[in-house]
């Protein structure tokens, strides 16, 4: 047999109440019926979805994937019947989107109340991590993600171009000198980025195309803003996304290095499952980061004739 949408309803309100009662009073059936129904749908799944006492309801752990799910499908009933009834042309329900700690504290988090204004029934759970997120796994609706793509699961929406040179401090010029050759960086203290595939081989383009050079550096770490802090401090040459230098780049703080060398080029996406490409909600919030990050960037344009190395 099929779970019913009903089964659905009744089990995820009793999992938001923590209360058969309250669950029973809110969908006006009797706390029997609510329990009879959620024992129902234990038996013909084989497995127990929730752990009862006397004065505590909880979920197992095979409760709460089913939870996830059957959260997931009632937010996609109900957007679906919204826009075949045409109740409604606005996005609504939770979207949860996951970026990096640097990018989601720097450019997405300013936008969340623009976002909540323009898109009222919409909510936003926003999760910050610099780990890699398997968003089909956990349930992510849409990911920022910055960088080449590779899963065939997912759908990739560019949202604006990346642009990442050489950066070194005043100070650790005039105390080391500036390479002439990217194959001086061998010669270099190198801070290094460990979020690369191979973060120890620099690959830059310049007047006589790529070229690939080992680095290294006592300094290594996974975060974008350690690497532009260590780089500020004189420790080191280092890469500079120009979307987290830009500041020092305009402040004087970091200068580029090797001007006519740029990393290998890189973007930013907004990426989301295949099977929601056309929800609503996903659809509104991508099409709104796509008129937001617009090339060139906010930041590219802020150095742009400003900085030496940025025309």
């Amino acid at each position: 047999m099929v779970t019913e949408t009903n089964e659905l309803v009744v089990f995820h309100s009793v999992v938001r109440h923590s209360s058969f009662a309250k669950a029973a009073e809110e969908l006006a059936l009797s706390p029997s019926g609510v329990s009879r129904i959620v024992t129902r749908l234990e038996e013909r799944l084989g497995v127990r979805l929730v752990q009862r006492t006397t004065r505590s309801l909880s979920l197992t752990e095979a409760g709460s994937a089913f939870h996830a799910r059957a959260t997931q499908i009632l937010e996609d009933l109900q957007e679906a019947e919204a826009e075949v009834q045409k109740a409604t042309t606005q996005p609504r329900g939770n979207l949860r989107v996951t970026a990096s700690l640097m990018f989601g504290q720097r450019y997405v988090m300013p936008l969340l109340e623009e976002i909540l204004e323009r898109f009222p029934d919409l909510s936003i759970d926003l999760t910050l991590t610099n780990r890699f997120v398997d968003i089909i796994d956990e349930g992510i609706d849409l990911a920022i993600r910055i960088g080449a793509l590779s899963d065939s699961r997912l759908i990739a929406r560019r949202l604006c171009s990346n642009q990442r040179v050489l950066v070194a401090s005043p100070r650790y010029i005039a105390s080391h000198g500036a390479p002439g050759h990217p194959e001086e960086l061998s010669q270099h203290e190198c801070i290094i980025y460990t979020g690369f595939a191979k973060p120890r081989e620099w690959k830059l383009l310049g007047p006589d195309g790529p070229v690939s050079v080992s680095v290294s550096g006592r300094v290594a770490t996974n975060n974008m803003e350690v690497v532009d802090d260590t780089s500020k401090r004189g420790l080191g040459i280092s890469v500079g996304p120009t979307m987290s230098a830009y500041h020092a780049l305009l402040s004087g703080e970091l200068v580029r290095v090797l001007d006519d060398y740029t990393f290998e080029p890189s973007a930013i996406f907004a990426v989301y499952p295949s099977a929601r490409q056309l929800s609503t909600k996903v659809r509104a919030v991508v099409d709104f980061l796509v008129e937001k990050f617009q090339d060139p960037p906010s930041w590219d344009r802020a150095i742009g004739g400003k900085v030496a190395g940025f025309p």
